[in-house]
């Protein structure tokens, strides 16, 4: 078994959370289009796979925010740097907002009223994701092509109009003369026209009702469930698929690419947090987790000089430190300390979901590109599950109606479950990790009986928060928001404490990307007491809760 020599690691880690270029989705050698030859049909491309990158990126710093993944560095305030958000910024502004702008401007034929619809969607998508990442950001004048140093504007300003703009693109997609070809859709290629117009009206009613759940309307929350066109059953999923196809490009997901390489080492390093909240969280482990996690070694003989170790102070008992039995090595938040004690062990990956890795059948081996799905994954943008826990939180806070939201609750750990089986498949079938319906009612029978005994609605709310962290492996965005919406999970729930005591401030805004301060005058890098202040939605701007 090979593995990692110190140094390398440590690069690696470096690299992982610091170079751009690491994160870039592998599929988008063909997406610089030039606007002056491009048609239509290819505008709409680009938009679709830069807006699929601005999730990615959105997802990796929002699940090392979350402890979903791995995050370097000793506190919050070196964890990252402006540079860090270029690409984000990049593909957002550069990509998804001019190429939309482009294609609006330039297309005058009724034929592609489709094609303005989707790009409308996802520019008001990316729209929304910007604001949630860094509060107010420049918007209108940044694209008129005129003002060398827009001025920001108010977070909740934009939102509006990414609102308006989902509007719009619903009319467009209702458009009866629209007929373009199905080639030119990236999410939803295989359906018919009319399919493909309800799907996408879906995905818009969606991202509306999570901005609207952030911003706590529950107007527009009951007009959404009354009208019932929502992302509710899998068939519905707004996710893009990647394949098995290795180079010219290499169209992979990113997490397999860069983790199952032949005969050679893991590249990144899972958050011990995570996996340690899904092996203790209940009295049994996750049966999602062997879905989740790929173990390159099961033995557990290192844990001998482990035991033989002290974990800081300020930890508690229950609190893993550096490492975690029958074979999940990580890394603990916010600390390299525990590579003296893994850098000679094989250490755990991503598995079949989301990443398109190998199923774990509790056998250990090379992660290697053979293996599993072969890097046919998903980036779960918007899933069917996880409307539902958002029709939990909104039944629970905003319609005041527990009942309701316990069995919204149940329906979304069966809609996770499921998903999250129908990927393993044939893989897990017949071996003792198989999700099968005994499997999700056991496991919906112990999260139940925690809602019921919950005596208030914010406890109430914490069991629902922590399920739908659960359900998010993959993205890390999503549970970002959550987190800052909700407070949950939190300490309470055994969220890992950092190394260092004296963490600094957990960001609820992040840093201004670096690109977008150096070449604008009116752009002011922010300071970790900026930091503090989340975007306009965010209930508790300015909280410390999470500074741990």
């Amino acid at each position: 078994m090979k593995c990692l020599p110190i140094c390398l690691l440590v690069g690696a880690l470096y690299l992982t959370a610091h170079c751009d270029s690491a994160l870039e989705a592998v599929t988008e050698d063909d997406s610089n289009v030039n606007i002056e030859y491009a048609d239509p049909s290819l505008l709409l491309n680009n938009i679709q796979l830069s807006s699929k990158s601005t999730f990615a990126r959105a997802s990796a710093y929002g699940g090392e925010l979350t402890r979903m993944h791995f995050m370097y560095g000793s506190t919050y305030q070196n964890a990252f740097n402006g540079s860090s958000f270029d690409n984000i910024h990049s593909n957002a502004y550069t990509k998804v907002f001019i190429d939309t702008q482009t294609l609006l401007s330039n297309t005058s034929s009724d034929a592609f009223y489709n094609h303005f619809g989707v790009a409308k969607i996802l520019k008001a998508y990316t729209m929304i994701l910007m604001v949630d990442l860094f509060g107010d950001i420049p918007y209108s004048k940044s694209l008129d092509g005129t003002e060398l140093n827009p001025p920001l504007q108010d977070d909740a300003f934009i939102y509006e109009e990414a609102l308006k703009l989902l509007d719009e693109a619903i009319i467009d997609l209702e458009n009866p003369v629209s007929l373009p070809g199905t080639e030119t859709d990236l999410f939803f290629p295989n359906l018919s026209m009319s399919e493909r117009i309800q799907a996408w009206k879906r995905v818009a009613n969606t991202i509306k009702f999570k901005a609207y759940l952030n911003t706590r309307e529950p107007e527009h929350i009951n007009q959404l469930l009354s009208d019932g066109e929502l992302i509710l059953y899998h068939d519905h999923d707004f996710e893009f698929k990647y394949s098995t196809q290795q180079s010219n490009p290499d169209s992979r997901h990113p997490s397999f690419a860069r983790n199952y390489m032949d005969n050679s080492w893991v590249f990144e390093m899972l958050a011990n947090s995570y996996m340690n909240m899904l092996l203790t969280d209940k009295t049994f482990i996750d049966p999602r987790i062997n879905y989740y996690i790929y173990r390159q070694d099961i033995a557990e003989d290192y844990l001998e000089d482990y035991f033989h170790s002290i974990s800081p102070e300020h930890f508690d008992e229950d609190d893993p430190f550096c490492l975690l039995p029958y074979g999940y090595i990580g890394m603990d938040h916010l600390s390299s300390i525990c590579i003296m004690y893994i850098s000679h062990l094989p250490i755990a990956t991503y598995g079949i979901y989301p990443a398109g890795g190998a199923f774990d059948e509790d056998k250990g081996g090379f992660a290697d590109s053979h293996l599993g799905l072969q890097g046919a994954g998903i980036e779960p943008i918007l899933l069917s599950a996880f409307t539902h826990f958002m029709i939990a939180e909104a039944e629970l806070l905003l319609r005041n109606n527990p009942s309701n939201a316990r069995a919204s609750l149940q329906t979304a750990l069966e809609h996770s479950f499921n998903k999250v089986a129908d990927f393993g498949q044939p893989f897990a079938a017949g071996t003792p990790f198989e999700i099968t319906d005994s499997t999700i009612s056991a496991y919906q029978a112990v999260v139940l009986e925690r809602f019921d005994a919950a005596p208030t609605s914010s406890e109430k709310m914490r069991v629902i928060a922590r399920e739908y962290y659960f359900a998010l492996w993959g993205n890390g965005y999503e549970a970002y928001n959550l987190m800052r919406r909700t407070g949950f999970p939190d300490r309470d729930d055994n969220l890992q404490p950092a190394l260092t005591p004296s963490s600094g401030n957990w960001p609820r805004s992040v840093l201004y990307p670096a690109s977008m301060v150096n070449r604008n005058d009116n752009v002011e890098q922010k300071t970790m007491d900026d930091m503090l202040q989340g975007p306009f939605w965010d209930p508790s701007k300015g909280s410390t809760k999470f500074n741990f």
